[in-house]
């Protein structure tokens, strides 16, 4: 029951986009603000990333609103 949890540092290395097994992974949205609707000038979706659910299927986290956060409200 953790509101925030430190991730490792993420890499992004551009493919070309090819059809894989999402078995197991959680297409998770990254956000560069805490409110994640943003606006029109700022908008706060950047991109999804695959990430590894665990033993949960990734429905399990999307009921739980699951997402990374790039900045956090201090």
């Amino acid at each position: 029951m953790e509101l925030f949890c430190p991730m490792p540092i993420i890499h992004f290395k551009p493919t070309e986009s090819k059809k894989k097994s999402s078995k197991g992974l959680y297409n998770c949205p990254i956000y560069m603000y805490p409110v994640r609707t943003g606006s029109r000038e700022r908008p706060s979706f950047m991109i999804a990333a695959d990430v590894k659910s665990g033993s949960q299927d990734s429905d399990f986290w999307v009921k739980r609103g699951t997402a990374l956060i790039l900045s956090l409200a201090s």
